[in-house]
């Protein structure tokens, strides 16, 4: 079996989906109640696999549930890349703020990622950024803009580790190089994104405060992300991909000068 063939079966076996059922436009996320509120939003046909997904025809949009961390991020990815008809994507997560210019409730769409993951060293070299295409996030900034929102942009960190909240060290380093948030997944996605030329942007919902006193999101902020923000992070996104969509050839110009 060609290399091919058999990224393209893992695509439809992982999402129990055919490939020509797929949109043009995808958004992932690791969020249950995301991709079951946007099934809800555009009565899209739904199925699961490893992953969960929405396939939206009258959006042509797909959303995928592809779970958590840097190696599914890197086989989302990998896998998207070979679909003929993809034309964008774009992470919907959530993030831990840093900068104490942030509070929980406010959307961030990064400009680039820090690789402090292991995953997109099988992708990239190392002396090479995680950055997604400024052509697809430029519509991402605009979506949170059109909400009445201010979007913030900067560097993330990205990690493959959990509970690094009492490493001392490694909070050190966060606080003194103007890092505005710590999640996952991004610098994956960017660096297997930028691999393969998938056009890939992120609006990222701050979740917590996690250096702050009392800022670890606990049961009770937990819920309140959900009942609070899914509901605009997920309205930002459609507005996003519709836009994208609708300015499709502007779009393909301008990305053919990223790669």
């Amino acid at each position: 079996m060609k290399e091919h063939e058999y990224i393209r079966q893992t695509l439809e076996r992982y999402t129990n989906s055919k490939l020509e059922d797929f949109c043009d436009h995808v958004l992932i996320t690791n969020f249950r109640q995301y991709i079951k509120r946007f099934q809800e939003k555009t009565n899209g046909k739904a199925a699961e696999g490893n992953f969960r997904i929405v396939n939206a025809k009258d959006q042509n949009c797909t959303m995928i549930d592809f779970g958590i961390g840097s190696p599914q991020a890197a086989l989302i990815i990998n896998c998207l890349a070979y679909l003929d008809n993809l034309k964008s994507v774009i992470m919907l997560g959530m993030c831990g703020g840093i900068d104490d210019i942030l509070k929980v409730g406010d959307f961030l769409v990064p400009t680039a990622a820090i690789r402090g993951e292991g995953t997109s060293r099988h992708y990239l070299p190392d002396e090479f950024p995680a950055i997604p295409a400024s052509s697809v996030n430029l519509y991402c900034i605009g979506a949170v803009r059109k909400v009445g929102l201010t979007p913030r942009c900067g560097i993330v960190y990205t990690t493959d580790r959990r509970l690094w909240e009492y490493d001392e060290v490694f909070v050190k380093y966060l606080r003194t190089q103007r890092i505005l948030a710590i999640e996952m997944e991004l610098a994956t996605l960017f660096s297997v994104a930028y691999r393969y030329e998938v056009p890939i942007g992120s609006v990222m919902l701050v979740s917590d405060m996690p250096l702050q006193k009392k800022g670890v999101k606990d049961k009770k902020l937990y819920k309140k992300i959900y009942s609070e923000y899914m509901e605009s992070h997920l309205e930002i996104a459609l507005d996003a991909v519709t836009k994208i969509n609708s300015n499709w050839r502007t779009v393909a110009r301008k990305l053919s000068s990223e790669w």
